[in-house]
Formats: C-alpha cells, sequence, structure tokens
C-alpha cells in the first residue's frame, strides 16, 4: 500500500506566537496540549489544523521521509497521532522529495504546480505552522 504525505497548517497558534519562538519549542508546545487527548487526531482535525489543498500528487512516504515516521518519532504531535511537526531537519528531506520530482517533469504546466505546492509550504513551514500525516 502506498502511503503519500498529506501537508496541512496549524491554526491553533497565531503567526505573531510562532515568530518569536523555535520550531522544536512549538512542537513541545504541541506535544503538551495533545498529552492528555484520547482522541488526538479528531481534536486535531476539528480545532487545531487544516488541510492544505496542493495540486501536484502528493510526497511518497517512502525512503528518507519514511526515516522519521513511527510511534517513536520526535516529530510526532501524539503517540495516538498520525499527523507529524515539520522542523528544519525533516523539511532538508521535504525540499529534496520536490526537487527530484521537479527534475523529473516535462510539462511547464505540472512544473507550474509543484513550484506553487512548494512555494505554499515553505510559506507554512517559515511561518513554523506546517503539520503533514503519512496515510
Amino acid at each position: 500500500m502506498s502511503q503519500g504525505v498529506h501537508f496541512a497548517r496549524l491554526k491553533y497558534f497565531s503567526e505573531e506566537f510562532t515568530k518569536t519562538i523555535k520550531h522544536d519549542e512549538v512542537l513541545q508546545e504541541l506535544k503538551k496540549i495533545l498529552e492528555k487527548e484520547e482522541k488526538v487526531d479528531e481534536t486535531l482535525e476539528s480545532k487545531f489544523i487544516e488541510n492544505i489543498e496542493t495540486k501536484f500528487p502528493s510526497l511518497n512516504a517512502y525512503g528518507e521521509i519514511e526515516k522519521f515516521l513511527g510511534k517513536n518519532s520526535k516529530i510526532i504531535l501524539h503517540p495516538k497521532s498520525r499527523f507529524y511537526f515539520v522542523n528544519e531537519e525533516i523539511w532538508e528531506v521535504i525540499q529534496e522529495e520536490y526537487f527530484q520530482r521537479s527534475k523529473q517533469i516535462d510539462k511547464k504546466k505540472d512544473f507550474s504546480e509543484i513550484a506553487e505546492d512548494y512555494i505554499t509550504i515553505k510559506k507554512y513551514f517559515d511561518n513554523k505552522m506546517l503539520v503533514f500525516d503519512a496515510s
């Protein structure tokens, strides 16, 4: 079964809040808030995040990205969750995935779409508001 990476943005924190702290601090704050939740993903989807619609098919969750997945991952939001926070370390891997995909594109339209997707998710990463699920 193929696993794809689907991005979402945090809507729980303001850009003003995340601007003044580091990626790992945002992640730790999220973990603290979610630690007592029973239905973590339901809470995340209803109160904390909003899906990011991308034009290009999702990234593959295998290879380098797969190394960041699993219940013991340091970027997972909660042990019972399928959502992960995008910190600087995994961002490097995601950037490389986008770069490799862009090198394989033949059509201008496809290249424009993947570039738009990258710009969109980079904005949320820069604001420390990017999460993803692998499903």
